[in-house]
């Protein structure tokens, strides 16, 4: 449901989310006389995220709440629950868990000011508190951004938990790094005790959450690229050639992701999943083609067109049917997004040149909703087309690669991905510098005279 007003439309749903959030969480700082100064905070962190910074792929309105629930929920447990000291609070769980989820430092920047600040109200005010849990915590989410194995959160937590206490230690002793008399071993236990539970509980716990929030980590999608997986072994087995075209396809849009500070991986495993719907009928489909028989020419165009639309929507059920992630089953559903299929639109309005053709041609979309979904709508035009030039110049390379990007700008295919000017021409230049490496020359090797006479066979002399 959304309401307008002033000519704008806001989701009603969105703001009864927020006002019961903002509503539930007041009356959890008046039972708790925590400073209402932090609500103001929560409240300045939201609109810079929102409508000052506008952070990328912001969570929704409900997922902001669970997380700002979750936040919390730590240190209320923790001090008033189970009467711990302030520095066993989970700040740094709290921070892998949001940047692992994400995948972005200035969300986890937020969170972690939001934790820290409430820790340090909740312990009665305590500066010390505040500093230590904050450094433990943003150092916690640095060394998780991008993690793609276990062993790097684990190392993360326990490298957190030891900056944790060196600032700890620093600020209430007020000694410098080459005073180490007097080191409170209990706090040392505690906070390296946070940092490996943390980590523990965040990897135990990261499926969940992936589920509830209905994104993929680094660490699932590596688990995905595994091309043991039964769906991209059904896919190497019965559809071949789509699965070499998605390898090269996988290689260009990750080269495209990390140009534009995407997420390369992200961009990776969906370009492998991407056309598995293919495998169903992989002989309506060109690159499958083993005797070179063009299996649409008895076809009507109508027919055709719903050969080649049905991919999408079986790639769709067979990802369901593996219980691929949301965010993988949006590059089979999106990229293609709203675009024509030209080849056989071209083919009804030759065979009925009256007839009004255009949106029925169309795919039903919808077009790509994020950077890395349309790197891959835009590298599998591109890797298909590159099949096509006869002398794969750099020069043709690169206006080719213009050319398809500039007709899906032209048509509007890009609205709505977030990918700017300045994205797309280090998008055009990764392609380009991709393709060309693909295509390469070779010089041309003398023929090796000695290799087509035989040998010359050893006579034994006789006496």
């Amino acid at each position: 449901m959304k309401l307008s007003i002033a000519k704008k439309e806001i989701s009603l749903d969105s703001l009864i989310i927020g006002i019961t959030f903002f509503g539930i969480v007041g009356f959890v700082f008046f039972i708790y006389s925590i400073d209402f100064a932090l609500l103001g905070l929560i409240l300045i962190l939201f609109v810079y995220a929102r409508f000052i910074r506008k952070i990328d792929n912001l969570p929704n309105y409900l997922d902001l709440s669970i997380l700002a629930a979750i936040g919390l929920l730590i240190p209320l447990l923790t001090i008033v629950t189970f009467r711990i000291s302030g520095y066993g609070i989970m700040a740094i769980g709290f921070a892998m868990l949001v940047t692992l989820l994400f995948n972005n430092l200035e969300l986890s920047l937020i969170f972690i000011i939001f934790i820290t600040s409430l820790s340090s109200a909740i312990d009665g005010g305590n500066f010390n508190l505040r500093i230590a849990l904050f450094i433990g915590a943003l150092t916690a989410a640095m060394f998780t951004f991008r993690a793609r194995r276990r062993f790097q959160i684990i190392r993360a937590g326990l490298i957190a938990g030891v900056i944790q206490f060196a600032v700890a230690f620093l600020m209430e002793r007020q000694q410098s790094f080459f005073v180490l008399s007097g080191i409170d071993l209990n706090l040392l236990k505690l906070c390296l005790l946070n940092g490996v539970i943390s980590s523990g509980v965040v990897l135990g716990f990261l499926p969940v959450f992936e589920y509830i929030f209905k994104v993929v980590t680094n660490v699932s999608l590596l688990e995905l690229s595994d091309f043991n997986h039964p769906l991209l072994r059904r896919l190497i087995l019965e559809a071949p050639g789509t699965y070499q075209h998605s390898l090269v396809v996988a290689n260009l849009s990750e080269a495209a992701a990390e140009a534009i500070g995407a997420n390369p991986l992200l961009a990776r495993v969906g370009s492998y999943y991407h056309d598995v719907g293919k495998m169903l009928k992989p002989d309506y489909f060109v690159e499958n083609l083993v005797s070179y028989r063009d299996v649409h020419k008895n076809l009507k165009p109508s027919m055709s067109k719903l050969i080649i639309f049905n991919h999408v929507k079986d790639g769709v059920d067979l990802a369901n049917k593996y219980r691929l992630n949301p965010k993988i089953i949006d590059f089979i559903s999106q990229h293609h997004g709203r675009t024509l299929v030209y080849y056989f639109y071209q083919r009804a309005k030759e065979l009925e040149p009256e007839g009004m053709h255009e949106e029925e041609y169309r795919y039903p979309g919808p077009k790509p909703q994020i950077k890395e979904t349309a790197i891959v709508a835009l590298a599998d035009t591109i890797e298909a087309l590159s099949r096509t030039l006869e002398e794969p110049t750099p020069s043709r390379i690169e206006e080719m690669v213009r050319e398809v990007v500039r007709k899906r700008f032209m048509e509007g295919e890009l609205d709505e991905c977030n990918l700017t000017l300045k994205d797309i021409e280090k998008i055009i230049q990764s392609f380009t510098r991709m393709l060309n490496a693909i295509f390469h020359t070779r010089i041309n090797y003398p023929k090796d005279e000695n290799r087509n006479n035989k040998p010359p066979k050893n006579k034994e002399s006789k006496p």
